[in-house]
């Protein structure tokens, strides 16, 4: 039996398209996913967004670690902020930041409705930088709930606790 070169052709052509059509259908399926984690799509990681960083400490400073759980804290009320921005830096610029060393931060706080709160410059080790960070958040979070709850509506608060 011989099989011609249009039969060869047309099967070529057919499964060709047919390739096609499953990329087709595996792309449209992942992206379709939106694996979402508390509201939030992998594709469009909004608490990612609100947070930054300045200082001499940037975001490469941070582990991978740090950063979820900085993230992590900001995702499960993402709706109420809209950037949390960490200023953070070595007291001595010259020495290399080592556990022990001594930061500097302050954290500058805009929430969805526009509300700011600053924090005083701290000090704290490196190795305690992410936990005072988010004590010190979760503190003035309290106190911007607190003053929501009795109704009042400043623009902004320095909290100096």
């Amino acid at each position: 039996m011989h099989n011609s070169p249009r039969r060869n052709r047309s099967a070529e052509w057919t499964r060709n398209i047919l390739m096609v059509l499953a990329a087709a259908a595996v792309i449209w399926i992942f992206f379709n996913l939106d694996l979402v984690r508390q509201g939030e799509s992998v594709f469009s990681n909004n608490a990612a967004k609100k947070l930054k960083f300045s200082g001499g400490l940037g975001r490469k400073a941070y582990t991978g670690r740090e950063i979820e759980r900085m993230l992590g804290y900001i995702q499960a009320r993402n709706d109420l902020f809209d950037e949390v921005r960490v200023e953070a830096s070595p007291q001595d610029r010259y020495r290399a930041v080592a556990p022990g060393t001594d930061i500097i931060f302050e954290l500058h706080v805009t929430m969805a409705d526009g509300f700011t709160f600053s924090t005083p410059a701290r000090r704290v080790p490196r190795r305690d930088l992410v936990a005072s960070l988010l004590n010190k958040l979760d503190k003035d979070l309290r106190v911007y709930q607190k003053l929501k709850k009795e109704g009042k509506n400043p623009s902004s608060m320095i909290n100096l606790m």
